[in-house]
């Protein structure tokens, strides 16, 4: 009777330990997904304001040189 009793708590703690574990795994599995996915949407905004700057960068010297009077 006191073996039953043992193995049934014993059972109990593990199933709830798994239990436990799985919804920990879910949870690291669902951050690294939004991580990952931020990095992706941090990667893009990068190349877009890195692109813009350079665009920015263009316009400007080419204005300087239309309306400064520079010459090659």
């Amino acid at each position: 009777m006191n073996e039953n009793i043992d193995s049934s708590i014993s059972n109990n703690v593990a199933t709830k330990i798994i239990s436990h574990a799985e919804k920990q795994n879910e949870l690291i599995f669902a951050t690294r997904e939004r991580l990952f996915k931020l990095e992706r949407t941090q990667n893009r905004d990068a190349k877009i304001l890195c692109g813009m700057s350079i665009g920015i960068c263009v316009i400007l010297l080419l204005m300087c040189l239309e309306f400064g009077g520079f010459t090659w």
